[in-house]
């Protein structure tokens, strides 16, 4: 297995093999079970790769190859620790930041329902921070779009990630793919943007500047005689 994501150090490294694999029969399944250690190369710590495998040793099960998802019928493995994601949201108040790197974090580890869970919950609770405290979430997010608060193509992205959240919250175990719960979470991120991102950039643009209008205004000011600023 060339790379993945570490789960200690959070880097995209090289995984090398350390020592052999073991597979196991899982006595539920009757399926074959692969465990195998690896070393991250940037942290050098040793993370575990497992999963379901259709490798069948002839003699016994310590036979495994030295890197058992080469072999063509394994199944991508999952690797504990598992990768988190590492998202962070700067401009964002730390309360509803934490709601949103929680939820990118169930989405590593393919908790989809639980992230897009927390991504609605993530954007009621921006609505809220932004003093949009009355009514449900259709009107709380209709009422950020008034307040011109959110674009009206945004505005329809966080009405996609409450009907996200609803099919999980309302207890209709609705199936949700792995990749509809990216899907939900990238319409989270651009709420978040238009909300606090966005104008937290601006804002900072505008002091700088202001700043360095400031800094020409007092040059001028303190230039000598007969040499004026420019």
């Amino acid at each position: 297995m060339a790379s993945t994501t570490c789960g200690w150090c959070g880097r995209l490294a090289h995984m090398r093999p350390v020592g052999g694999a073991e597979v196991v029969l899982d006595q539920n399944s009757r399926l074959n079970v692969g465990f195998e250690a690896y070393q991250c190369a940037n942290c050098r710590r040793l993370v575990l790769a497992h999963g379901w495998t259709d490798y069948k040793p002839t003699n016994d099960w310590d036979n495994a190859p030295s890197d058992l998802w080469d072999h063509p019928q394994a199944q991508q493995p999952r690797w504990f620790p598992p990768a988190k994601s590492n998202r962070t949201f700067p401009d964002v108040p730390a309360a509803i930041e934490s709601l949103a790197v929680e939820a990118h974090d169930c989405l590593t580890i393919k908790a989809d329902r639980a992230a897009v869970a927390l991504a609605r919950s993530v954007v009621e609770a921006s609505a809220k921070e932004k003093g949009v405290n009355r009514g449900s979430l259709i009107a709380k997010i209709d009422e950020l779009h008034r307040l011109g608060l959110l674009r009206e193509h945004i505005t329809e992205a966080a009405h996609e990630v409450r009907f996200g959240g609803n099919e999980v919250a309302h207890g209709d175990l609705t199936p949700i793919d792995h990749e509809a719960a990216e899907e939900i979470l990238t319409l989270m991120d651009e709420v978040l943007n238009d909300l606090f991102q966005s104008p937290a950039r601006v804002a900072r643009a505008r002091q700088r500047r202001e700043e360095r209008s400031q800094a020409v205004t007092e040059a001028n000011t303190t230039a000598p005689e007969g040499q004026p600023g420019t």
